[in-house]
């Protein structure tokens, strides 16, 4: 890839990958690191909101929807699993904005309890 496609600034603990030049056309925002979250914010659950793929999916989405992104848009994938936050973005621009969000978001504590407010009040929490 060439410097153009790659992202400017890492977004750990979530890793991004620009698959745009692929048969995928993609740009992919994971996060699997529950090694790193069990170590910073001290167990898999935060005010009983679970910390799994999906628990943290419903936590990027509450950072998104607060930043006004619209979650229906068709750039957009949620496909997240157990094990697995991960997102598909057919946009650069927004996938990066949603590496950045999601990346600041996780790393504060309080980010993460505002965010669950939102994930519930929206219904983005894993049932």
């Amino acid at each position: 890839m060439t410097d153009a496609q790659q992202p400017a600034k890492p977004y750990a603990p979530f890793v991004v990958e620009n698959l745009l030049d692929t048969e995928w056309k993609d740009v992919r925002v994971s996060f699997s690191d529950w090694r790193w979250l069990r170590a910073t914010h001290g167990g898999d659950a935060i005010d009983g909101y679970y910390l799994n793929g999906y628990g943290v999916e419903g936590l990027v989405k509450a950072a998104l929807f607060e930043d006004g992104v619209d979650l229906d848009n068709p750039d957009i994938d949620f496909n997240s699993e157990g094990d697995t936050c991960y997102i598909h973005f057919k946009n650069l621009d927004l996938a990066m904005r949603a590496a950045e969000l999601a990346a600041r978001m996780i790393m504060s504590r309080q980010s993460i309890m505002n965010m669950i407010v939102i994930a519930r009040a929206q219904g983005f929490e894993d049932g």
